[in-house]
């Protein structure tokens, strides 16, 4: 069974369909080739006069056009589940232990461009760039009633959303196509084609330069804000391999005032409670949920366990060094002999657990009901951006410096590493420990070269096909090679 069958049910336990469905009619309103149902396939953009369009005339039609342009980063293929599944399995991390042969393909990192997960990513990402097109387009223009400092703020937040997504998808097919407005017909939507790898990162930061002059500051941890732009940049410039710049970056977030949460577990709560660490986040309710903690947790406690830590991660966090370890179990003895998993790290403490029946599974997001507010970007993050910058740039004991304050959150004692590659090592690992199940480890393999020997797979496989549904309705757009 694929995935995409199975968001056409309820969650197990439940009544609600599931946000996927929700969603989709939502976005037809403004992507007039919607098919209805599950087997909807994207048409490249929508055109203009659509229903949103003319509902954006007075400020309260603004308003809600923004929140939703917010609201489509709750989908289910977005950051409300399966952008951070498809961000993970590929790499060693994440084991498919399910039913969902789309996932399946992904975790053996053989994806077919009929993967049907894969297009409903796509599918997500791009009616999250419809919805501000149309904003932006519609804002272009004053709105009755509407002043102008509001105004442009919404116009700051839009190009801030459009900036994260097109993100999201550069780093995971390439170059994509470009869209920055509303497409006049259908026709002409159709003969879009794709732009280069660069033009996208060129747009990318254009769209944060602009959010830069619009957005009014506020404190809201769940809209874009300067610090936000910031941030984004600074993960924008890491890819970029343009270290100098992430290091302004991430000096501007540390400006701000960030700081690390006191503990890790603070950080992923059931509701999802404020912390000073907290840069962007998704809200997440009983009602509009992520599937992200019911896909980990074990059946045992209500969840799916669609996906679960692999052997090769938990490894990783060195449990070895606790004398009572066993290697084979991946567990410790307590005094009274009973198997228990107590590592060290209380990243894995929280992270990674054991139901009664010894299966492995994800407990970093604490509840099945969903309703936990879900990281975009978090300040752990951007440190870790600035010290593989001063690393990749020689400045050894700085970046040092900077991945033994994460360590020391974590319980665990300083690295030590002399050579500029066993510092950039050191800051690998600690990426892949600290934002396991985050959506970071595949994209990180491939951006730092890693990923075709560490996974023995083809060059052309580091890039997800582009769904064969959105290259038929536009044969304009290329097929990345290989597929």
């Amino acid at each position: 069974m694929s995935a995409r069958a199975e968001y056409c049910k309820p969650r197990t336990g439940t009544t609600q369909p599931m946000r996927f469905n929700i969603n989709r009619a939502l976005v037809s309103l403004t992507f007039i080739l919607f098919a209805v149902g599950c087997d909807s396939t994207l048409s490249v953009e929508p055109v203009s006069d659509t229903p949103e369009d003319r509902a954006i005339v007075d400020p309260t039609g603004a308003r809600a056009a923004l929140a939703g342009a917010y609201d489509a980063l709750q989908d289910g293929s977005y950051y409300g589940g399966e952008l951070l599944f498809f961000s993970d399995l590929p790499s060693e991390d994440v084991d498919w232990v399910g039913t969902f042969t789309d996932y399946a393909e992904a975790d053996d990192n053989s994806l077919r461009t009929q993967n049907g997960s894969v297009e409903t990513i796509w599918e997500s990402l791009y009616a999250a760039v419809g919805s501000v097109n149309q904003l932006i387009k519609r804002l272009a223009t004053p709105v009755t009633g509407l002043d102008d400092a509001e105004r442009d703020d919404m116009l700051g937040q839009s190009y801030f959303l459009r900036a994260l997504t097109y993100h999201n998808l550069v780093k995971l097919w390439g170059g994509v196509p470009l869209r920055l407005e509303p497409a006049p017909s259908v026709n002409e939507a159709s003969q879009i084609s794709r732009s280069t790898e660069a033009e996208v990162y060129t747009q990318i930061l254009s769209d944060l330069d602009q959010a830069e002059l619009l957005i009014a500051n506020t404190s809201d941890l769940r809209r874009a804000t300067l610090g936000a732009v910031d941030a984004l940049r600074s993960r924008v410039y890491l890819y970029q391999e343009d270290w100098a710049n992430t290091i302004v970056a991430a000096d501007a977030v540390i400006a701000a005032g960030y700081s690390l949460a006191p503990n890790f577990s603070d950080l992923f709560t059931p509701d999802g409670q404020d912390t000073p660490e907290d840069i962007f986040r998704v809200s997440f309710t009983p009602q509009e949920f992520t599937n992200v903690g019911f896909y980990y947790i074990s059946r045992s406690f209500g969840g799916r366990r669609e996906l679960s830590p692999s052997f090769e991660l938990i490894d990783a966090f060195g449990f070895n060094a606790d004398p009572n370890y066993d290697p084979d179990t991946l567990q410790t003895t307590n005094d009274d002999g009973d198997l228990t998993f107590q590592p060290l790290d209380q990243r894995a403490a929280w992270s990674i657990s054991f139901d009664a029946r010894n299966r492995r599974y994800g407990s970093k997001y604490p509840t099945t009901e969903g309703a936990e507010d879900q990281h975009v970007i978090r300040f752990a993050e951007v440190l870790l951006n600035k010290a593989e910058a001063l690393a990749q740039l020689g400045q050894l004991s700085q970046a040092l410096a900077i991945v033994n304050q994460i360590r020391a959150r974590a319980g665990i004692p300083n690295v030590v590493a002399t050579s500029q590659q066993a510092v950039i090592d050191a800051i690998w690992t600690e990426r892949r420990l600290e934002l396991a199940f985050e959506g970071f480890r595949w994209p990180d393999l491939v951006r730092t070269g890693q990923a075709e020997a560490l996974l023995s797979i083809p060059a052309f496989q580091t890039l997800f096909p582009i769904p064969q549904n959105e290259v038929d309705v536009a044969p304009n757009i290329a097929q990345n090679p290989g597929y």
